[in-house]
């Protein structure tokens, strides 16, 4: 009994030292992630070998295999036209909406070519900015009351308040009509959703009609996927309508009476009709896939794939990133906007917590001449994320970044304005996560009336914001910095 009581602690030291050399080894090509995980596991020996159970360990690589693997044949391309997989037919239902060479050959296209090789840009598009829930939700609610054949719905938080109850009530009389309505939803960013009895009945008795998935759902025996969040906002209608941007559906983007100000969101959407849509239907398509656990093939309908018909002007790429897509691709293009830029570059953003690398990129932007302007919000939702973004915030400015702070309420805005002539926007935050983790969908756009829309809402944004100065960061006391400081070291899972 002595032996085992004097061997056990060794025991747990040996474990221990064992995971130090797993974090080595598995974080080796992320120095900074490796170092914060090695100080968390060394100093905290018990609690933080369950934070890095939970936090520290991704397996990207078994997320990767399991979609490609449902995925089958994707991109193999066939002679028989009828043996074609679904992405390969979306390519040909596409080929006549390709951009003109001139545009296909500019450099930032030839560059998210190579970025987003199965995702090219696709011509007669029509963009059009909304602005807040309070605008969205009701063109949401006429384009689902008048869908006829399919609707996918998919949202990181799906809310079973006000909002979301209608939404979901409106999709329950489609179903009922014989409308294929899918829907998706994140089971962390919506938990609060499962205390809601008609939330639960949707979900576990299907007694309402349509079909409705919860991504990554929590398991001990997997806890590294709580770490690969389904940060997607997407709605398609019939094939022809999609909705994508940052607006989750929750009654806090309408501002209601009922919530404090400090709940309240401002933040963009766009409605997209035009061919493109038939590559949002298929990021979707991916996402149910895997869900699911169904191969591609055996959840796509032929009638979310309408013969596409050109709605306007704009080309559209999308842009999709994420284990089983472009893995890291958010990281990629957003590091391609700023080497690309050559005269401005806007960059509005809820959280700024993107690494020293970025950082770093920003400021030789600006060094070469680039006007580069970062649009935060001035009260945000996650303070220890505040925090750490505004211990970057003196390196910035010294090298000529401008950072302009955005009054009034928060606002969880993502876009991005290259030189005034192309731009992204979508789901994707300018931080860690984003870049490494979640699955993003966002969206490039040029060419059409939606860059002049978007310049206008940036000027919009800058006219309620007040710029920050060194002198500004300068007066932060010393408590607040330290606090920042220490906020700024957990970057790596921000």
């Amino acid at each position: 009994m002595n032996f085992v009581f004097i061997g056990f602690p060794w025991l747990l030291v040996l474990l221990h030292l064992a995971l130090l050399i797993y974090v080595c080894w598995v974080k080796r090509s992320e120095p900074a992630e490796a170092t914060f995980w090695l100080l968390v596991v060394a100093l905290i020996p018990a609690g933080g070998i369950v934070l890095y159970l939970f936090f520290g360990i991704t397996r990207v690589d078994r997320v990767d295999r399991r979609i490609r693997r449902l995925r089958g044949s994707d991109w193999s391309g066939c002679d028989d036209e009828s043996e074609l997989d679904w992405p390969e037919r979306v390519r040909g239902m596409l080929r006549d909406f390709r951009p003109s060479s001139e545009v296909a050959c500019l450099l930032h296209n030839r560059t998210l070519d190579r970025i987003f090789p199965t995702s090219l840009p696709v011509g007669g598009n029509r963009l059009e900015l909304l602005r807040d829930g309070s605008s969205v939700y009701p063109r949401m609610l006429e384009d689902i009351r008048s869908a006829r054949s399919t609707i996918r719905l998919q949202s990181f938080i799906l809310m079973s308040d006000e909002v979301g109850m209608l939404i979901l009530r409106a999709l329950e009389e489609k179903a009922a009509e014989g409308v294929d309505v899918k829907i998706l939803f994140d089971s962390l960013g919506s938990f609060k959703s499962y205390f809601s009895r008609f939330f639960r009945q949707c979900l576990f008795s299907r007694k309402c009609g349509f079909e409705i998935q919860e991504f990554s759902k929590l398991n001990l025996l997997a806890p590294w996927r709580f770490q690969l969040r389904n940060h997607r906002k997407l709605l398609i209608v019939d094939g022809r309508i999609a909705y994508s941007g940052g607006i989750n559906i929750s009654v806090e983007n309408t501002r209601p009476a009922t919530l404090p100000p400090s709940r309240y969101i401002h933040d963009l959407h766009c409605r997209i009709t035009g061919p493109v849509v038939a590559l949002f239907t298929s990021s979707f398509f991916r996402d149910w896939s895997y869900t699911t656990g169904k191969n591609l093939s055996e959840v796509v309908s032929p009638d979310d794939y309408p013969s596409p018909e050109p709605c306007g002007n704009d080309v559209v790429r999308v842009l999709a990133g994420g284990p089983g897509d472009t893995y890291q691709g958010t990281r990629q293009f957003f590091f391609a906007t700023v080497a690309l830029a050559r005269r401005s570059l806007t960059i509005i953003t809820p959280y700024l917590v993107p690494g020293s690398a970025f950082i770093d990129a920003l400021c030789l932007a600006a060094a070469r001449g680039v006007e580069v302007k970062i649009i935060v919000p001035q009260h945000n939702n996650h303070f220890y994320v505040d925090m750490a973004a505004r211990n970057f915030y003196p390196v910035l400015l010294r090298r000529g970044v401008r950072i302009f702070e955005k009054t009034g309420i928060f606002s969880h805005t993502k876009a991005l304005l290259v030189d005034r002539e192309w731009g992204i926007m979508g789901s994707s935050n300018c931080d860690s996560r984003s870049f490494r983790l979640n699955f993003e969908l966002d969206f490039c756009f040029e060419g059409g009336d939606f860059v002049g829309a978007m310049e206008e809402q940036i000027e919009v944004e800058l006219n309620q914001s007040v710029e920050l100065s060194l002198r500004d960061v300068g007066k932060y006391p010393f408590y607040q910095r330290f606090i920042s400081g220490c906020c700024a070291l957990l970057s790596p899972i921000l």
